[in-house]
């Protein structure tokens, strides 16, 4: 069964998304919503995927994105950026800094299905 390690300081979201894909029956989800110490835990979980917010109140996405890429233990995971902001800027940053996908969190249950 493959992990998914959801990183995303809105518990609402976490909790739905969690839900939405361990009913699927094809992944092992673990939801946390202190970004501080999120490299820890994706170390201590080893993740098949992350998906991550980039608004959060301590570590950004960003950071947690750059420091995945950076890392050479965790740079083969894939990372999906899920966050409110729409702005293509903000896309086209997490790309740039290494996401495999960014999507928004208005569609995220339908998307993160599909992906």
């Amino acid at each position: 069964m493959k992990k998914i390690v959801i990183i995303d300081d809105d518990q609402d979201f976490v909790s739905v998304a969690g839900k939405v894909l361990s009913h699927i029956g094809k992944f092992d989800v673990v939801v946390h919503t202190d970004s501080s110490d999120a490299l820890d835990l994706i170390r201590r979980e080893k993740p098949d995927l992350i998906i991550v917010d980039i608004m959060m109140p301590k570590v950004d996405g960003f950071t947690i994105l750059r420091n995945v890429r950076t890392a050479a233990d965790l740079q083969h995971i894939k990372v999906i950026v899920c966050s409110a902001k729409i702005f293509d800027v903000d896309r086209k940053n997490a790309l740039k800094l290494g996401a495999n996908e960014y999507i928004s969190k208005i569609t995220a249950a339908s998307e993160l299905v599909d992906k």
